[in-house]
């Protein structure tokens, strides 16, 4: 969903603030005609009260009587209603809203139809053709079929209609008609009467707001205040950064000459050593909340291109968008999925597309202004399990790594997918000789035009993203490889272990490594339990390549890639964090408890 400016939504949320005051402001004319002795006034109040056709605003219950008509074969009062619907709220939406309210009207009918035929009604389809058939057959199109519904036998296993007598194309139905019902309604000019209420609410959600910074900011001191024997507070986030400042190989130092010979690269020389003198930035957490989204443990999260929303999907197929500012005016959304998503991914360019891979090589695409579902076909049959995928940096292209068996990447295949025009741009099928590949991870460069492959084996494949060729091949020597970026300049690339080895490697001439740490996150001699082990899932980089996010156990890590000193840490979830993702100003951590961490940081 594209970020409202600050005008348009300061409007949208007077309008909702006015819509959700209805029933106080009713109240408070009921008082005031009392206190003046209008009963007559009164009465008459209550009664259109009663014969209230917009159900005092409430989308579920207008979506309920449109429906209840359709089911109940009442097609006059449907057609009568929606009529009244269009005069009184659509008609007074913006032009490119026309094609959505005929979409929900056509669908309506079908309802209607489709409910006629369960019973055995066919004298209803007989009549409701004889007026509107002709209309119906000029439209043509998917229509001519249902022009011959009454002649059908069991039109429920046909395949033109069988999505219409499921209960779950009801149930979509219900979802996305109340949604788009709850976007209208702001677009209303609301009189000013229902707007004095619009102050008392600010208000309240002004003091719960300063109730959650202090709660906030008495939880920062408990935590990074101590006191000393000798006296006075020291931050125990400090200490730690100050500990790993002081240890004996806490920067990115070059590699060993017996690696790297200077006669070994070609092409740059010193200019590939990552610079130890050079002050480094470091980010700092200003704010961190927790959300208590789900009630099975989570196993994918995303931030969407604005950052406005997150997507969250947990182990009972349950999947949620939602926004962390509560003074956001996106709709929440959440969806019982009758399929296992394998990865998730939000569109770059429309930022209310959000793509779902299942387990059956399909791709479902969610449009979040509408809550409607479509499934396309993706994936070659032959390798079905889903490694990764990545968005288009600046177009609405999703790629996808896909392997024969979930348990080895050595023989995988590199898809292009177009959202546009649903289908695959390029197709290429990638071998690899080295056995340990359990699994592949991914990064894009800043622009989208490059992408590495990094096999937990070592070996990293560089590709051009639109074309899908080899363009260079890192043989890094390293095992168990689950996080890789490219430096800012795209002169080299960095890999993480899952035991926090960061290594630098150079994309000129041999490809040979330049540099090499260890991020401290509590390895002994190599070697972590393997609950801290990191994963793909927990390893990101910041989108200015300066930092490394991790998270071995239960809260995340940022590192300084040149550094790798630790930088700050967010709070701690009561389990395992089971993925992360990094935004421009922003990263989350979700964990198997169900919740979900958002921490904000700033550059220092």
């Amino acid at each position: 969903m594209s970020q409202l400016s600050p005008k348009t939504a300061e409007y949208v949320q007077s309008a909702k603030a006015g819509i959700e005051s209805l029933e106080y402001i009713d109240d408070l004319l009921r008082e005031y005609m009392l206190f003046r002795g209008f009963k007559d006034t009164l009465k008459a109040f209550e009664r259109d009260l009663e014969r209230d056709r917009d159900h005092g605003f409430h989308a579920d219950k207008i979506v309920a009587e449109v429906l209840a008509m359709a089911c109940d074969l009442r097609i006059g009062a449907l057609l009568e209603y929606w009529k009244y619907l269009t005069f009184r709220f659509f008609s007074h939406l913006n032009p490119k809203y026309q094609r959505t309210t005929k979409m929900f009207e056509k669908r309506l009918v079908r309802l209607f139809l489709a409910s006629a035929a369960r019973q055995n009604r066919r004298e209803l389809i007989r009549e409701f053709m004889a007026e509107h058939g002709p209309v119906l057959a000029r439209q043509g199109g998917d229509w001519i079929p249902w022009l011959g519904l009454e002649y059908i036998d069991r039109p429920q296993t046909r395949p033109e209609f069988e999505a219409y007598f499921g209960d779950e194309w009801l149930t979509s139905l219900r979802t996305a008609l109340t949604d788009f019902m709850q976007t209208v309604f702001p677009a209303m000019a609301v009189p000013r009467i229902l707007l004095f209420d619009k102050d008392r609410r600010e208000k309240e959600m002004l003091k719960r707001k300063l109730g959650i910074y202090e709660e906030h900011l008495r939880g920062e001191t408990k935590i990074t205040a101590r006191k000393q024997p000798g006296g006075g507070a020291v931050g125990l986030v400090e200490n730690h950064i100050e500990a790993v400042a002081a240890a004996t190989s806490p920067r990115l130092q070059p590699a060993a000459v017996a690696a790297v010979g200077d006669t070994d690269v070609c092409d740059s020389g010193p200019a590939d050593m990552v610079s130890t003198d050079e002050p480094s930035s470091e980010l700092r957490i200003s704010q961190d909340d927790i959300f208590l989204e789900h009630n099975a443990g989570i196993s994918h999260a995303r931030f969407s291109a604005s950052g406005e929303l997150i997507a969250s999907y947990d182990d009972e197929s349950v999947l949620k968008v939602w926004a962390p500012d509560p003074a956001s005016a996106a709709a929440k959304l959440k969806h019982e999925l009758e399929f296992s998503v394998s990865a998730l991914a939000w569109d770059q360019r429309h930022a209310h597309l959000l793509y779902m891979c299942d387990e059956n090589t399909f791709i479902h695409t969610l449009n979040t202004n509408t809550n409607l579902l479509s499934r396309h076909s993706l994936l070659d049959k032959r390798h079905r399990c889903m490694q990764c995928v990545l968005p288009g940096a600046a177009s609405s292209t999703l790629l996808t790594v896909s392997s024969a068996r979930p348990d080895t990447s050595a023989d995988t295949t590199v898809q292009l997918w177009d959202a546009g025009a649903s289908r695959v741009a390029a197709s290429q099928r990638l071998a690899t000789s080295s056995p340990g590949a359990r699994g592949v991870c991914a990064a894009l460069n800043h622009n989208g035009t490059l992408v590495a492959l990094a096999h937990t084996s070592g070996h990293v494949q560089v590709l051009d993203a639109r074309s899908l060729e080899t363009v260079a091949t890192v043989e890094t020597a390293q095992r168990d490889v689950c996080g890789v970026g490219f430096s800012l300049d795209e002169s080299s690339l960095r890999v993480v272990t899952e035991v926090g080895a960061l290594t630098q490697w150079s994309l000129r001439g041999r490809c040979l490594m330049t540099a090499e740490s260890v991020l401290e996150i509590g390895a002994t001699n190599g070697t972590l339990p393997a609950d801290s082990r990191l994963d793909c899932d927990r390893v990101a980089f910041t989108p200015d390549r300066e930092n490394v996010v991790v998270a071995p156990r239960d809260q995340c890590l940022i590192f300084n890639v040149d550094s790798a000193a630790l930088a700050d840490s967010t709070r701690r979830h009561k389990d395992l964090v089971s993925v992360i993702d990094v935004g421009a100003d922003c990263l989350l951590s979700a964990s198997e408890d169900g919740t979900v961490r958002v921490a904000r940081y700033r550059k220092v």
